[in-house]
């Protein structure tokens, strides 16, 4: 679940949470469901501020869909338009 504003300055070490720099992202398709890796320098879980820091994600498509959406929301994007097949193509049905 997201959060937006009224938050109060804790702390990573009261609350267990990491923070890092996003650098880098991948993904593996596990069919109806994604694996999606981020990844993030400076992160307050290693040692050095220069390690990179790998945090895997489970999740369905839907929620992979919803997260997007969220983002592009937060961003002032929208996200790209899916382009339409031409009329030709339409009627052949390539």
């Amino acid at each position: 679940m997201h959060s937006d504003g009224d938050e109060q300055t804790v702390s990573h070490e009261q609350t267990g949470d990491s923070y890092g720099v996003l650098v880098g992202w991948t993904h593996h398709d596990l069919g109806d469901r994604l694996n999606l890796r981020l990844q993030c320098a400076k992160s307050t879980r290693r040692g050095s501020p220069d390690d990179i820091d790998s945090h895997y994600m489970m999740m369905t498509k839907n929620q992979a869909a919803v997260l997007a959406n969220y983002l592009f929301k937060v961003a002032g994007q929208t996200p790209p338009k899916l382009e339409q097949p031409s009329l030709i193509a339409r009627i052949i049905g390539s």
